[in-house]
């Protein structure tokens, strides 16, 4: 005999969320990064979030990338750049740990 209310989870047992399936569409191409500085919050990037970047993707004008510039790599939209700048790959995700969790 069964009794009571069924779980609203009921159903979705069997499911399961793969972040590689979700986030990454070349992983060949795929690269993490963990940003080590807190000068991109402006762009909602902060100390110690991870990064996604995927150097297979087209660059467009509004992209934000990584791009290495005398020997460092920095972040930003590519409409900020300048032509000579070597653009590494497309930042498709960032990772944001909860400051309380960490």
């Amino acid at each position: 005999m069964i009794t009571g209310f069924p779980s609203p989870a009921q159903g979705y047992e069997d499911k399961v969320i793969d972040l590689n399936s979700l986030m990454i569409k070349h992983p060949a191409a795929t690269v993490f990064m963990k940003v080590d500085s807190s000068r991109y919050t402006g762009i909602g990037i902060y100390n110690g979030d991870l990064l996604i970047i995927d150097r297979a993707l087209p660059v467009k004008k509004d992209s934000f990338v990584v791009y290495e510039y005398g020997g460092e790599f920095h972040l930003n939209q590519v409409y900020k750049l300048k032509d000579e700048i070597l653009i590494c790959g497309v930042i498709t995700h960032v990772i944001h740990t909860v400051k309380n969790s960490r």
